[in-house]
């Protein structure tokens, strides 16, 4: 299932950070993926250790053939060979999508100096044995320089920071004109359990909505209008994707 050919509907799964809750997670993954067109893995966000993105997401395309997996790569764990070598192991796998990043560093956590989520994408694009692979990148500000310099490395896709702001995303969206690359912004479920941390992320006070699934899939319509899709996330509300999974899976 290629991006583009479709509305992409991504969902954005919590990091697995004990490997004995592994039936759970995949229990989570079973709960969406008659919904999603894609699963997006994190890897160690915040700078705490988590089952790597390509491996977890080799298991779900070998436990699920129809959805399509997102590993996501902390570029700053990696050198050109390490890098290299992860992604021809994901490709053998089935997984096709990489989404570099930088990643975050915590005390004592070094980054390798090799290569920006930028350089990766340059460097890979000559490498025969990943010929294969979605290279995409992460939009983290909304201005337009930083927007600009983003998408002249030509990812193949690109997914943007958390914002509520139709203003935002439309700026991204007219910079996007000249690059026609798929972008997906990401579709806020605000709840009880969500709010905090999209609040603290945001740096202002969200409030939260009587229905929180219907205000969604609201804004999702507003947001389909300029992108090929979304991905879906509720910090500590999984159940709330599910839901938002479920009514935009109607909705399209």
């Amino acid at each position: 299932m290629e991006f583009g050919v479709m509305t992409v509907l991504i969902i954005e799964l919590p990091p697995l950070r004990r490997i004995d809750n592994l039936d759970n997670y995949l229990e989570m993954v079973n709960s969406v993926v008659d919904y999603a067109t894609h699963i997006d893995i994190p890897d160690s966000t915040f700078a705490n250790p988590s089952a790597n993105a390509v491996l977890i997401g080799s298991l779900i395309k070998h436990r699920f053939s129809n959805v399509e997996v997102i590993a996501n790569v902390r570029v700053a764990d990696h050198n050109k060979v390490g890098l290299t070598a992860l992604i021809m192991g994901g490709l053998v796998n089935g997984v096709r999508n990489y989404l570099l990043m930088r990643g975050d560093l915590g005390p004592g956590v070094t980054a390798v100096p090799d290569l920006t989520p930028i350089s990766a994408i340059g460097y890979l694009r000559d490498v025969e044995q990943v010929k294969g692979a979605r290279l995409g990148v992460s939009i983290s500000s909304f201005d337009e320089k930083y927007i600009r310099d983003r998408l002249e490395a030509r990812p193949d896709f690109a997914m943007l920071q958390y914002t509520l702001s139709m203003d935002d995303l439309i700026r991204t969206a007219e910079v996007n004109r000249e690059f026609g690359v798929d972008i997906y912004p990401a579709l806020l479920v605000i709840t009880n359990k969500s709010a905090r941390t999209i609040s603290r992320i945001l740096n202002t006070d969200i409030p939260v909505p009587q229905d929180p699934i219907s205000d969604a899939v609201r804004r999702a319509r507003e947001i389909l209008e300029c992108f090929p899709g979304v991905y879906i996330s509720a910090p500590g509300d999984f159940n709330a994707i599910v839901e938002t999974a479920k009514a935009m899976h109607k909705y399209l």
